[in-house]
This record gives structure tokens, sequence and C-alpha cells, in this order.
């Protein structure tokens, strides 16, 4: 992760200037310009941490010379009351920027520590999670770093990343009678290292798979059994190809999922259902010379 990129440094501005916190009233109104103060960052709960980085910026943005000192690395595992990190700095500025802080800090952790959870339950060496393009706007690049915090593994990161065709590609292709298996071709030639991905539901979709020898074939949105049958036709006819289900896939079905012997599982959840991880900032000290 590059935390001082351009992007993740728009977006905490973004984020802070969307809370207004350089015109936070209630903190102007109580609290001495002067002030400085010592707060501590801790887990309410069981969790995998991800996000400190990010919280460290929203600080620093407000205030440069804040001292901010990290804890513990980024996909730790961490306990109810666990300190994770300490800020001292001017106290208006570590007021207005905590709730944007705990927001990124607790959004990131609850993906890591969701994914982690995930993991274990499938609980396989040969089969991995992956996570998906339903991200927030803005956030993928630091969503998919907390799945990977949380050991799982990261899908496309956009669209030019490598070439997936989807059922409604092959669907307008077929409708327009568009050789899309020869323009794929001539794609691969002009860039034999991009991975190819398709998505294959019925037998026609098997044949034309056939002639594009895709890198990996996806499986998206089938009944439990259907995919059995299906998997076995793949492993005979596309024996080099990797495997992905996809589509609605529940943390209750990882278990019967795992059976199938495919190398790959993404879920969206991972990214846009993950529960938040609970943390707070708690006041530990207050410096009262200017």
């Amino acid at each position: 992760m590059h935390w001082n990129s351009p992007a993740i440094h728009s977006l905490i501005h973004l984020a802070l200037e969307e809370d207004a916190a350089n015109h936070d009233i209630t903190t102007r109104t109580l609290i001495p310009a002067h002030l400085r103060i010592e707060a501590q960052i801790r887990a309410k709960g069981h969790g995998v941490v991800c996000g400190i980085h990010v919280a460290e910026a929203c600080f620093k943005q407000l205030d440069s010379h804040c001292i901010f000192s990290q804890h513990l690395p980024e996909g730790r595992q961490v306990k109810p009351g666990t300190v994770l990190a300490t800020i001292r700095g001017k106290a208006r500025a570590i007021l207005s920027a905590e709730r944007t802080a705990l927001n990124a800090l607790q959004h990131l952790s609850g993906i890591a520590t969701f994914t982690r959870t995930q993991v274990r339950r499938l609980h396989s060496k040969r089969t991995a999670i992956y996570d998906t393009r339903k991200t927030l706007p803005g956030w993928r690049e630091l969503q998919k770093h907390a799945v990977r915090c949380g050991g799982g593994k990261n899908h496309r990161m956009s669209l030019r990343t490598y070439v997936l065709i989807k059922d409604n590609h092959l669907r307008i292709c077929r409708l327009i009678n568009k050789d899309w298996i020869q323009a794929m071709k001539r794609l691969r030639r002009r860039h034999p290292s991009l991975p190819v991905e398709m998505e294959i539901q019925t037998n026609r979709d098997v044949k034309d798979a056939l002639r594009l020898a895709p890198h990996q074939v996806l499986l998206d949105n089938m009944r439990p059994t259907s995919l059995r049958a299906l998997i076995k036709k793949l492993r005979l006819r596309l024996p080099h190809a990797e495997i992905e289900i996809s589509g609605g896939v529940r943390p209750e079905q990882l278990q019967h999922l795992r059976r199938l012997g495919v190398e790959r599982i993404s879920m969206g959840r991972l990214t846009h259902s993950a529960p938040a991880f609970d943390c707070t900032l708690d006041i530990t000290r207050v410096f009262n010379a200017r």
C-alpha cells in the first residue's frame, strides 16, 4: 500500500471536508486553541486491525505536527482493550478528526475481520477467497488492502486489470453475430501475458471456452446441484483453467463449496456487507503548557 498516494490523501481530505472538521463549532467554542492532549485508540471487540495509517493521516491533515504512535502492525488479531495507537497533539485537531479517523479504522478493520472469519471457515489450502469490485467509490484500494489483511485475495482492481467476459458481453456479441473469440485471440496476441476469464453458464459457453482456452472460468449464480457436474466437465475439457465460484456466496455455504475443489470463491459481501469493527478514542492526558 502507498499510504501517501494522492488518491488516499484526496479521499481523506474529502471526508474531513464533508464533516466540516475545520469548522467544528462545538470544539472551537469549548476547547482552547493552545491546548494539547494525548489520546489512545482502543479496540472494543475481537478482530483484525486495518486502517491505522488512514487514521493517522486524518489527524495529521488537521495537525501536521501531531505525534502518532502505532502500537501494532496491520493485520494483527486484537482483543477488547488492546491499544492500537496513541496520538499527541492539538486537542482541537484530535477531537475534530476523531470521527473521520474512527470511521475509516472501523470500516477497514471490519472488512479485515470478516474476511479472516471466512478464510478460517473455508479452511482450505487449495481454494482461496477473493473479493470483487463491489466497493465504495474512492475506497477500492483501501478496501482491497483490508481483504488482504484478513487473509483474502484480490480480484480485478479495475476493468483494465484483465479480461473478464461476462454473460452480457456474450449475449450482445451473439445478437450482433460478432466473432468475439477471434477478437479475443487478436487481443491475446498483442498482450500475451494478459489474463482472460470467461463466465460459463451453458453448454454453448463450454464449447466456446474450449476454442478460447481462458486462464480462468467463472461459474456465477449457479445452483449447487448444477455445479458439481459442470466442474467435472470443465476439469476434463479445460484442465489448465482455474475455476471460480461467485454470485451470492454465503458464509454458511463455504464448507460445502470447499468440497468441490475449485481454486477460487469470490464474495462481494467481503466489502459491501462486512460489519464495522468497534473501537474508541479515549483522552488519557491533558497538557496545559502553551
